[in-house]
């Protein structure tokens, strides 16, 4: 085994990065060796559209899986490699890929690392199959359901995804104007080198193909035609100033510390410049004609209660929270004289009859309802929030003709804590039918498939043309886990270190 003593960096004469840091300069001399060192795909995006997903699972011993580590790690796209290859593809339109890795806790374990090695987080530990573990999930405390949070039976997943998992590499390449067989046939060349160089070492258990989704205008949308990845929060000072250049920032500020989705990895090179993310995978299965068939029933019900023909595309905005272009339903109680994105709260809407408590948005982001429900410092409300890192799969057919079409999201969040992010928001907020006043009902996206016997309220209370109205319905069966795993990407100079030829 190698003697990591020896592979030790020397600490970097500069300094390092707080993780209250917000609004970062990916320019600033100061902070050029954390950028360096932490993985692409975390701070930002990686913006290719097109990705292999690639679940690996170590079949060598202890020294081999540290070398074939050492081997891939002059490939890993740091932060600082993906903003340059993103100026270049900007000023020059050249592609270039992006290569990324996270090991789960049986990944770190096939390294032969000493616990202390190891990330600590309860639930990254834990895996995802493990639904016997118990978790707090509050925010009041612990949540009613303690043990399997999500609700997941892994017998139901698809059978790559019971096995063992115990890395993640992801592959992305091509811009939005490059011909998608191009993408496509370069990345199934990378793959086959990537099989070649791993055979004597791992086995790939899965192959995952994503894709950026867009509609006619060029929008990146999800599976329901919804625009996606909007409400992202922003890590560097240049996609803050975009906000506020854009739109605005004085009813919601984008940005987010550091520390919202860092933490410090041990196994780097330095406590002051190497750190890590945390990543929650799910494999999502969209039953898209279920979502089209059950908005139209929603809007014919909306229709006879209002007294005027509902669209079913309105209908569908009320699940999401938004409407298909990604603007908020509440944009019309903002004096701003344009539909908004993302600078938007809920401030004239308390009662939650423009945008229903149990929407999408609005339970995955309260923007102050707990502030105002249950005086929730607003830092606090602010803490839970997560990265999304996602790409869509499968078929590009939105009106299909039968359910369960193979089509749907790979979904990816970053963060520095899964339970009191991912979970907290998954289970504490979308799966929890008294969140945020009781009797709400889970949220009929991505909450109804995980709440078991607590289905989504029936009542929808809502306020069109000025008149109020209560709608009974239920929307089912919208959204499948077909499988997922929690991972961390770890810092470069922790896979360096297993180089024989870095020092």
């Amino acid at each position: 085994m190698i003697n990591q003593k020896e592979n030790t960096i020397k600490a970097p004469r500069r300094p390092g990065i707080k993780l209250s840091q917000s609004k970062l300069d990916i320019n600033d001399p100061n902070l050029r060796d954390v950028f360096e060192d932490i993985q692409g795909n975390i701070l930002k995006s990686h913006g290719r559209a097109h990705s292999r997903h690639l679940f690996i699972q170590f079949t060598a011993d202890a020294d081999r899986n540290q070398k074939w580590l050492g081997k891939i790690s002059p490939r890993l796209t740091s932060a600082m490699e993906q903003h340059k290859t993103a100026l270049d593809y900007k000023n020059s339109g050249k592609e270039h890929l992006f290569t990324g890795l996270m090991l789960s806790y049986t990944g770190f374990k096939a390294l032969g690392l000493e616990d202390k090695e190891i990330p600590d987080d309860k639930a990254f530990r834990a895996g995802m199959k493990n639904i016997e573990f118990r978790y707090d999930t509050g925010p009041g405390g612990v949540h009613k359901r303690t043990i399997n949070p999500l609700n997941d039976n892994p017998k139901n997943w698809e059978a790559p995804f019971k096995e063992q998992i115990d890395a993640l590499v992801i592959l992305s390449y091509g811009g939005e104007n490059l011909e998608p067989e191009k993408c496509e046939n370069y990345l199934d060349k990378e793959v086959k080198k990537f099989k070649i160089e791993i055979a004597k070492t791992a086995t790939i258990v899965a192959i995952e193909k994503g894709y950026t989704l867009r509609n006619k205008k060029g929008k990146t949308i999800e599976h329901f035609g919804f625009a996606d990845g909007i409400s992202n929060p922003v890590f560097f000072k240049s996609d803050f100033m975009n906000w506020e250049k854009k739109e605005g920032t004085e009813l919601y500020d984008p940005s987010a510390p550091f520390g919202l989705i860092a933490v410090n990895d041990t196994g780097g090179r330095d406590t002051n410049t190497s750190f890590g993310s945390y990543f929650v995978y799910r494999k999502m299965q969209q039953n898209i004609k279920g979502f089209n068939d059950q908005t139209e029933q929603f809007a014919s019900l909306l229709t006879n209660a209002v007294g005027r023909e509902i669209t079913t595309e309105f209908a569908g905005a009320l699940l999401f929270g938004r409407h298909k272009d990604g603007s908020t339903l509440t944009s019309n109680l903002h004096e701003t004289g344009k539909p908004l994105l993302n600078n938007f709260n809920y401030d004239k809407d308390t009662e939650g009859l423009i945008c229903p408590f149990q929407s999408h948005v609005r339970k995955t982001n309260p923007r102050g309802d707990t502030n105002r429900k249950n005086k929730v410092p607003m830092s606090s409300e602010r803490s839970h929030r997560i990265a999304r890192r996602g790409i869509s799969y499968g078929s590009k057919d939105l009106m299909p003709s039968s359910e369960w079409t193979d089509a749907g999201l790979l979904f990816l969040s970053c963060q520095s804590d899964i339970e009191q992010q991912f979970l907290v928001m998954q289970c504490g907020w979308s799966d929890n039918s008294n969140f945020i006043n009781e009797g709400t009902g889970t949220d009929p996206i991505t909450g109804e498939q995980n709440a078991g016997s607590d289905k989504t309220a029936k009542k929808w209370q809502l306020q069109i043309d000025g008149k109020k109205i209560e709608i009974d319905f239920s929307f089912k069966d919208l959204v499948k886990i077909r499988g997922g795993e929690y991972f961390f990407a770890p810092s470069i100079s922790f896979c360096k270190k297993f180089n024989t030829n870095y020092s």
